[in-house]
């Protein structure tokens, strides 16, 4: 069992005070930090207190990337602040300026090697998963790349719930699904380890219990457990079909999986009942996919996908063979067909 594992992160409210210190572990004295317009707007860097330059990403496309790297030739670290498309900038950025070769060399799983740039990540969301893992997402038009590599785990993660507070309940929502799935799928997934088991359960449990009052520390708290889950054994199955949704209809990536979930999970539910069983408990139903329905029923959530070309979107999904190939039912492009189709139902 190989760990891949952030060395330092802090969590609890107010940590971000802390921000300081983990520049100091890292050795970095002259930061780039890389965020969004409504981060900066909100005044979460000026909350940092450095002297920095600052760099103000939108989305991880080529272009962005590109930019950030080029950035990066006068400083000796990075710090995110921001959701999983600034931390994946950030990421992909480090690990370009490592590499020092053109971006589609680098995409794939494994092709980054270091030394890189140390990289400190504040997450202003309940957590895309890019905090504490090995990999970065690239979206170049319709499709997503994998950007990986031992050396873009972050260095440091300082996690504050306090940051997400004025984040708009429908994104929290949003946010904290997607980490919902990522400790599910974690634990289904063939790689599934028994690190990524003992952080994938109590993550599921403490997102669906916080999601409906808005707990943010257990919130923030379990998104990190089932995140640190998926860093360690990858997803599966229903990211493969939420991605197609997302780049062809444009719906948010946290709701595009859970639209999803429940038809993938009733139709692998076979090669995988007791997991899945176990998964349930943490719902309180008997079934994952039913108490995952239900969740999404209590967060009003709307559950009315409609799509028009089911075959052409399962040979979209077949593109992500590696999360595809994580999951221990092997479904063929008929099979995603038939689910996209149950989906709508």
């Amino acid at each position: 069992m190989r760990l891949r594992l952030p060395p330092s992160v802090r969590f609890g409210a107010g940590s971000i005070s802390q921000i300081t210190d983990s520049l100091r572990e890292c050795d970095v004295r002259r930061a780039l930090v890389v965020t969004d317009h409504g981060v900066l707007a909100a005044g979460v860097v000026d909350r940092l207190g450095l002297d920095a330059e600052v760099f103000v990403a939108h989305q991880p496309t080529p272009d962005q990337i590109t930019a950030c790297a080029s950035a990066l030739a006068d400083v000796d670290g990075v710090v995110a602040v921001g959701g999983g498309s600034v931390i994946d900038v950030a990421k992909a950025a480090v690990a370009l300026h490592a590499m020092d070769v053109p971006l589609p060399d680098i995409y794939g799983l494994d092709k980054v090697h270091g030394p890189a740039l140390p990289l400190i990540v504040v997450p202003t969301t309940p957590g895309s998963g890019g905090e504490v893992s090995s990999h970065a997402v690239v979206t170049d038009g319709s499709k997503r790349h994998a950007v990986s590599g031992a050396c873009v785990v972050p260095r440091a993660v300082v996690i504050d719930p306090e940051l997400a507070v004025t984040l708009p309940d429908d994104a929290t929502v949003a946010c904290a699904l997607d980490a919902l799935m990522h400790g599910a799928e974690a634990y289904l997934a063939r790689a599934a380890t028994p690190f990524s088991d003992a952080m994938a359960l109590p993550g599921v449990r403490r997102i669906a219990a916080a999601l409906p009052v808005m707990g943010r520390e257990e919130l923030a708290l379990g998104c990190l457990q089932a995140n640190l889950a998926m860093a360690q054994a990858n997803a599966g199955l229903v990211h493969a079909l939420g991605y197609p949704l997302t780049s062809r209809y444009g719906i948010v990536h946290g709701i595009a999986n859970v639209l999803v979930a429940p038809a993938v999970l009733r139709a692998s539910r076979h090669v995988q009942e007791r997991r899945d069983a176990e998964l349930a408990e943490c719902l309180g139903a008997e079934q994952f996919a039913d108490g995952l329905t239900a969740l999404l029923d209590r967060l009003d959530v709307p559950r009315n996908l409609h799509i028009d070309d089911p075959d052409g979107l399962a040979q979209e999904a077949l593109h992500y063979g590696p999360v595809r190939a994580n999951w221990r039912f092997p479904a063929t492009a008929t099979d995603i067909a038939t689910i996209y189709r149950a989906a709508c139902r």
